[in-house]
């Protein structure tokens, strides 16, 4: 039989955890007996028998005020209670989507002469155009009404997306989303008439131009030149919301003008890489006429910046 921990421990001078038994007492003697833990005893009593330690590990950062506290007051939900919210944004936005859609639906033949105006000025008559599929006046009453739905419908829509996010943000988030969401839809607006204004003409009478120089004849049927206008409308739509991101970014603290400003090469690569995958054509021309709008915005934005950073420089040392 070999003798066991408790004999090898009187042989040897040692504890039951192999230390000289001197030295287990001492150890033992330096740990408080409050926080020696019992059978049956879990961490938030011996939390409470050491209120030192429960302090230490329970305290919060003493710098941060009401306004920056991450949810003051936010009344919790059940999992089932923000699915139903979900459910009655995806709701509303569906129904001011489909009013937007019946509107243009309805509007659509006052909508096709907007657009065909830049072609009218180019010197073209829209009675040439043609029709070379059977359900193509199908097709292009559609597109016209879901895309111009789309944009009629946007306001509302960032509305309800910004009413069912409300709640779960901090009183700072809140102070920015409201001008967010403005300048978010102004923006779009501010792209869809850069490009209706400007650049629909210039490059429909680049390509008509570029036809003749080959001797062709500029022969487009209806939905061709429709679904030419409205992607150009749309992509600069979007595009223009670009320099929002940067803006949102930086005020997040998340990039700085510094940053932006050093990165002008990577900025210029990507805006052409967006700008290729925008445009629906491929020719330098009309990848340009979207570039360098966004560039010239992309600075502004180094500047606008860099005046947020300064403001908020002087504010932290008037605290």
């Amino acid at each position: 039989m070999f003798p066991g921990k408790t004999a090898w421990a009187g042989l040897t001078g040692r504890d039951t955890m192999g230390e000289p038994e001197g030295k287990s007492k001492r150890r033992k003697a330096l740990i408080p007996a409050d926080s020696i833990a019992r059978p049956g005893q879990g961490k938030s009593e011996r939390h409470l028998r050491n209120p030192a330690r429960s302090d230490r590990l329970c305290a919060m950062p003493q710098n941060l005020s009401e306004e920056d506290d991450l949810r003051p007051g936010l009344e919790t939900k059940p999992f089932l209670a923000h699915l139903e919210d979900l459910r009655w944004t995806i709701i509303r936005c569906v129904a001011a989507l489909g009013l937007g859609v019946i509107i243009c639906a309805f509007s659509a033949r006052y909508i096709i002469k907007l657009l065909y105006r830049p072609y009218v000025e180019t010197g073209q008559d829209p009675q040439k155009l043609v029709n070379f599929g059977v359900v193509d006046p199908f097709s292009i009453h559609m597109e016209i009404s879901i895309f111009g739905g789309l944009i009629l419908s946007l306001p509302f829509l960032l509305y309800f997306i910004g009413q069912f996010l409300l709640p779960a943000l901090t009183p700072r988030e809140k102070r920015f989303l409201a001008p967010i969401f403005f300048a978010g839809s102004l923006l779009f607006l501010v792209g869809i008439t850069f490009c209706y204004a400007f650049v629909i003409k210039a490059a429909l009478q680049f390509f008509i131009a570029y036809s003749n120089y080959f001797g062709f004849e500029s022969m487009w049927t209806a939905k061709t030149l429709i679904d030419f206008e409205v992607q150009m409308l749309i992509g600069f739509g979007l595009a223009f919301e670009f320099p929002l991101v940067i803006m949102v970014l930086n005020v997040l603290g998340i990039v700085s003008s510094a940053q932006l400003a050093s990165k002008r090469r990577h900025a210029a690569f990507i805006i052409f890489v967006a700008a290729c995958c925008i445009i629906p054509s491929t020719d330098p021309f009309s990848l340009s006429l979207l570039s360098v709008p966004l560039y010239v915005l992309y600075e502004a934005c180094i500047w606008i910046a860099r005046i947020f950073e300064k403001r908020r420089n002087a504010v932290k040392v008037d605290e």
